[in-house]
């Protein structure tokens, strides 16, 4: 009879967290661990002591086996994460100082570790776990220099936050930074870029400022040439984020501010597809403020740039965004071209090849700028209307758990295209969800864009219900 498995607990550390990955990839492929071994010229024993935490496992072997699991890479990044924590007696300033944190004891934190990832390859196993790793470690490993300290166990998710902020400043007074420092860094930011995912640039948009403009000044500390070119990619991957959640707060001043610095620092390492993702941000606050023919320019910029090296990813990404500035300034046949080109690139992605920006990518995505370019086309000729609620509504049905901002931003998409079908009834049952979980998602992009649903329900005005609505929406 054989034994039972042990029962993982990868909330216990990185190194637990990284063998209840693999356990959990190679049970969806149907691999024992002596046949895993077998494929990837390595031991079965090994494979089981990997998934135990009872060994660590080499890059080479964790991108053998993102190869043959098909994991898109999940397992290559948590080596980065496990192989930073044994790195960081390197860094003149750590002494293996871990901080345990409780991220259950916010309500806002517990409720988006109560929701699951979905389990197709390449997606973590369980939120809950991911983020409690993923707190503890950002906290644990940016305050590992032992001058802030952690007295209450019991800190809720904000205090956390500035826990971790306030650590990241003190990173810009040294005067020498290695790579466990840049780790710690890129942990804060992906932390971060979740959080703002989830629960939009409110919940981090000021600490994101205050850690990019922190950042910046390591530009200036002392460092191994081996690490500039990872130096700058880090900080401008933190500014380029600052820039972000300041957009989706509408501070426009602010995200341009940062969003300029990244470009700055994308061009300087000729880092193009870091630069085409600047401008592909830059593009979204441009049609947020509807200034579409600069956005349209800004993409053209960004396809110039990458040039024949683009990605199919990047391609779409250039593509579908395009088309929904076309759209707007009435050019229904460019529109139409972009979205088919966009469409073609999709299909041809190759999660291999792409850069990393490009990985929270879907259909769902692009199914949600369909959905934006029929919505406009529908404001020239409403029958153009029920096309864009079935698209809309498939991005909606394809967002996951950790998407919420997305979600709400395509339902209110969803409210204006049946107002712009004459179906006010429908409309006001998406309407009455959107109002229900108004202060969910802490952004004012959202806000807006809720604001503006009163220019479609207009269509609809005259009936008591629908003028309530309105009145609702509309700002005082």
């Amino acid at each position: 009879m054989p034994y039972p498995e042990k029962q993982l607990e990868p909330e216990k550390g990185l190194l637990e967290w990284f063998g209840a990955e693999l356990r959990h990839h190679r049970k969806l492929s149907g691999l024992s661990q002596d046949e895993l071994g077998q494929r990837v010229y390595t031991s079965g024993s090994k494979i089981g002591k990997i998934e135990k935490a009872q060994r660590g496992c080499s890059v080479e072997l964790a991108e053998t086996l993102d190869r043959e699991l098909k994991t898109g890479g999940v397992l290559t990044r948590a080596w980065r994460l496990v192989e930073s924590q044994a790195d960081e007696r390197l860094s003149e300033a750590d002494n293996d100082r871990i901080l345990g944190q409780n991220v259950d004891a916010d309500p806002v934190v517990r409720d988006m570790l109560d929701s699951h990832f979905s389990t197709a390859r390449g997606e973590s196993v369980d939120r809950r776990r991911f983020l409690a790793a993923g707190v503890g470690f950002a906290a644990g490993a940016v305050l590992a220099d032992g001058t802030s300290t952690v007295e209450d166990p019991q800190l809720d998710l904000m205090a956390q936050m500035d826990q971790i902020t306030t650590a990241c400043i003190r990173m810009g007074s040294r005067r020498r930074i290695g790579r466990a420092d840049l780790t710690r860094l890129n942990a804060v930011h992906d932390l971060y870029q979740s959080l703002d995912y989830q629960y939009g640039g409110g919940l981090v948009h000021q600490s994101m400022n205050r850690v990019a403009d922190a950042a910046a000044v390591l530009l200036d500390s002392t460092h191994p040439d081996q690490l500039r070119n990872e130096l700058y990619t880090t900080v401008a991957n933190l500014r380029l984020l600052a820039g972000w959640t300041a957009f989706d707060m509408c501070d426009h001043w602010t995200g341009q501010r940062h969003f300029a610095a990244a470009e700055r620092l994308a061009a300087t390492t000729e880092n193009m597809s870091l630069a085409v993702f600047v401008h592909y941000c830059q593009a979204r606050q441009f049609q947020h403020l509807r200034h579409n023919r600069d956005a349209v320019e800004v993409l053209r910029l960004a396809s110039d740039r990458v040039g024949t090296g683009a990605t199919a990813g990047t391609q779409a990404v250039l593509n579908a965004t395009i088309a929904t500035s076309f759209a707007a300034l009435g050019d229904r046949e460019a529109a139409v071209q972009a979205l088919r080109h966009a469409d073609d690139d999709f299909g041809r992605i190759d999660a291999s090849q792409e850069p990393p920006w490009i990985r929270w990518i879907d259909r769902a995505e692009l199914d949600a700028q369909f959905g934006r370019v029929y919505r406009d086309f529908a404001r020239q000729d409403r029958r153009f209307a029920d096309e864009a609620a079935e698209w809309t509504r498939k991005a909606i049905d394809g967002f996951d758990e950790g998407m919420q901002r997305s979600s709400v931003l395509n339902q209110v998409g969803l409210c204006s295209a049946w107002f712009l079908a004459g179906e006010p009834d429908t409309a006001l049952e998406v309407g009455a969800e959107i109002v229900a979980g108004d202060g969910q998602v802490l952004s004012q992009r959202v806000r807006e864009r809720v604001a503006n649903v009163s220019r479609d329900a207009g269509l609809c005005a005259g009936r008591s219900d629908v003028d309530d609505f309105i009145a609702m929406i509309t700002p005082r």
